[in-house]
């Protein structure tokens, strides 16, 4: 009886031990990484079997905003994502409390002033009214570029969080104050004929490639910040999962997939 009775209680604290032991951890072999839009989930895609030859077995997670994916990887239930620039994501850094970093530029989408009416900047009439994004990131962007193109002159030292606010000069007196969310700026842009918008929304119009671009965004130090990046976390950008990741990522054949396929509205940021 006593030999039963150690048994079953053996068993009891076996029972307890194992209720009260941690979940186990996620298998350190699987890389999971959130994308939203077009081309990233062609991008992980291309390089899935070259992960899983070196034993990863990667999974993609596809969402319609940009919140959501960041809040992810900051709770640890992503390892990374590839949705924004580093701007972008040094503002949720700051909105969030968060610590997620800029780990790989992959590219750099073509930013530029659409015209259906003029050729070059020259051109433009005095008073002439252009179609801009209204989010902080994109507007900051786009009066950038419109300092880039000679059209405006920024204040002296401010480059990025730019406002109307930071317009030094405008001597064209072009109406900058037609701001509307990125998803409107193709349809605005039918009504305007003047707009600062991406070939993604300019796509939805069937221009291809430079059709009417009356000037694209120039490469320097200030917009290489804008490259569309993968973005992990500080205590996880040196593991040897994201490291494997980076090291397909940067690989000749995404290379030529941006370069061949994704020309019309991207160069490779590395």
């Amino acid at each position: 009886m006593k030999k039963i009775l150690s048994i079953l209680l053996l068993a009891v604290m076996a029972i307890s031990f194992a209720a009260c032991a941690p979940a186990k951890p996620a298998d350190s072999r699987e890389i999971n990484v959130g994308v939203a839009f077009y081309p990233m989930k062609d991008i992980l895609l291309l390089i899935q079997d070259d992960l899983k030859a070196e034993g990863y077995d990667l999974k993609i997670h596809e969402f319609t905003d940009y919140q959501t994916p960041n809040n992810l990887v900051k709770n640890e239930e992503l390892d990374a994502n590839m949705i924004q620039h580093d701007y972008f994501l040094q503002s949720f850094n700051e909105a969030n409390d968060a610590s997620l970093v800029t780990v790989q530029p992959i590219y750099h989408a073509t930013f530029a002033l659409y015209s259906k009416d003029f050729a070059t900047v020259e051109e433009i009439p005095d008073k002439t009214a252009i179609t801009l994004p209204d989010d902080a990131t994109n507007l900051s962007r786009a009066l950038y570029l419109l300092d880039q193109a000679g059209l405006i002159t920024l204040k002296e030292g401010k480059v990025t969080g730019l406002t109307l606010e930071d317009i030094e000069s405008n001597p064209k007196d072009l109406k900058l104050d037609d701001q509307v969310p990125l998803t409107s700026l193709a349809q605005r842009y039918v009504e305007t004929g003047m707009a600062i918008m991406y070939p993604t929304y300019a796509k939805s119009l069937e221009l291809q490639g430079d059709e009417e671009r009356l000037y694209v965004e120039m490469q320097d130090d200030v917009t290489s910040g804008y490259a569309i990046s993968l973005a992990a976390r500080e205590d996880n950008e040196n593991s040897d999962k994201i490291k494997a990741l980076v090291k397909h990522l940067t690989s000749d054949k995404v290379r030529r997939l941006l370069s061949d396929d994704y020309a019309w509205a991207s160069t490779p940021a590395f």
